[in-house]
């Protein structure tokens, strides 16, 4: 899973940097949070499934390594 820029807006996500441009996200289909494989150390992740340029994208933000990454991508 390949890491992102994303820019927020407050708690929102507005943009994201991927594949060498910006994708302004027009909507948020649906939020959750995740709690990973925890026995393993993994922290929690927020995931947004969001729509940008007419693809559907799953990011998600690693709480515990405060990084970005691009999960799923359907065009």
């Amino acid at each position: 899973m390949p890491n992102i820029q994303v820019q927020m807006d407050r708690e929102r996500p507005m943009q994201f940097w991927w594949r060498g441009r910006w994708h302004q996200i027009s909507r948020i289909e649906d939020f959750w949070l995740d709690a990973g494989e925890w026995w393993q150390g993994e922290g929690e992740k927020a995931f947004y499934r969001v729509i940008a340029g007419g693809a559907v994208y799953e990011l998600y933000y690693d709480r515990k390594d405060n990084v970005w990454g691009m999960y799923r991508v359907y065009d």
